[in-house]
């Protein structure tokens, strides 16, 4: 077995991140799992992903010592709530979970979020086990801490954060995602190429054709270069207070704002985050932050890799503006990500909304 291996230097809550082929089905979990507080929890995932991964899971578990009982919640962002996280608090209860047990998160964005939450609160706080089974949760949410869930209002309006004791990103739980599902987490992977620069871009560009085909080495590789930037955004900015973080929020206002339009139903995340991303190019070339080089490489990649790049005709673009001003990220005036050049992100406070507007308006075209 081989993988590749990197660390989440946060002192006392310092973790590793395991990325490769094989690491459940033929790994042992004696060799990548952390001492935990204690031998007994849960592994928390979904319907769709419990009948391919769960059993193995839990075997690689209690092959190690860990015994471990499952909790299976409906699959969807739209259950991403108070009332599914009510439901998750009484299953680890009627488990018997005591305050030194786990919680082993198997799926992605959604159930990792929830069983953050979850770790986070239930007895004040107990183990976190990352297992993340989509590219979306294994370059981004797994990693870092941060879980929410959904209020009326918007996505991850009320969270905390709850560094996991490991993250282990099998590449082999990638081969059973759906095409659109591969492609919204490449949106993702496409933020980190733009925030990275030039030697993540050229990885991308040239191995577009293995990654798209699935090659197992080709996304390992991929996915330990946004986890090693994911890393070091969090290291250097654990909870977000610094705005150091703020950068991994690139193509984020517009992105959320448009799955809030649409009620989680029209994109998915990275689909969403992709158009967004797209727009802030625009922005950026057009107060001359970016040039327009810069700009058409990043728009050919987002192009090559077959992701959305337009707001869909039918958008009010007046309502998707006033949908950013209540985002959680926006805090008096609309704030956003943009890019001075490419792998040199800024938060830009006081975006001029006229401006705005006609950009959006022009991503319809």
């Amino acid at each position: 077995m081989t993988f590749h291996k990197l660390t989440v230097a946060l002192q006392s809550r310092s973790y590793p991140i395991y990325i490769g082929s094989g690491l459940i089905k033929t790994g042992s979990a004696v060799e990548l799992m952390p001492i935990l507080r204690g031998p007994n929890g849960v592994v928390v995932t979904n319907e769709t992903i419990a009948p391919l991964y769960l059993e193995q899971v839990q075997k690689w578990l209690h092959d190690a010592g860990y015994k471990n009982r499952a909790i299976i919640l409906p699959d969807g962002e739209e259950f991403k709530n108070h009332e599914t996280l009510l439901n998750l608090y009484q299953e680890m209860f009627k488990a018997g979970l005591q305050r030194n047990a786990f919680v082993c998160a198997l799926g992605g964005g959604v159930i990792g979020d929830l069983s953050g939450y979850a770790a986070a609160t239930y007895m004040r706080g107990v183990d976190l086990i990352q297992i993340p089974t989509t590219i979306l949760a294994q370059v981004d949410s797994a990693i870092g801490g941060k879980n929410g869930v959904n209020m009326e209002g918007g996505k991850n309006l009320v969270g905390t954060t709850c560094q996991p004791r490991v993250v282990i990103s099998d590449v082999d739980f990638l081969t059973t995602l759906p095409e659109r599902e591969i492609l919204s987490g490449l949106g993702e992977v496409l933020k980190y190429g733009l925030l990275a620069g030039d030697d993540f871009i050229s990885f991308l560009e040239m191995n577009k054709n293995e990654i798209l085909a699935r090659d197992s080495k080709s996304l390992a590789t991929m996915i330990h270069f946004c986890s090693r930037i994911k890393a070091d955004y969090v290291v250097r900015d654990e909870y977000d207070r610094l705005g150091v973080r703020a950068a991994l929020n690139l193509g984020h206002t517009v992105g959320h704002a448009l799955e809030k339009l649409y009620d989680y139903k029209e994109f998915t995340h990275g689909e969403a985050v992709a158009v967004g991303a797209v727009a802030a190019l625009n922005l950026a070339c057009e107060i001359k932050l970016l040039n327009d080089a810069g700009r058409q490489r990043a728009l050919q990649l987002f192009a090559d890799f077959g992701l959305p790049m337009r707001i869909p005709e039918a958008v009010d673009v007046d309502n998707l503006i006033e949908i950013m001003h209540r985002d959680k990220k926006a805090e008096g005036s609309l704030s956003m990500v943009l890019l001075h050049g490419l792998g040199d992100p800024h938060l830009e406070k006081s975006i001029d909304l006229p401006l705005l507007k006609d950009v959006l308006q022009g991503c319809k075209q």
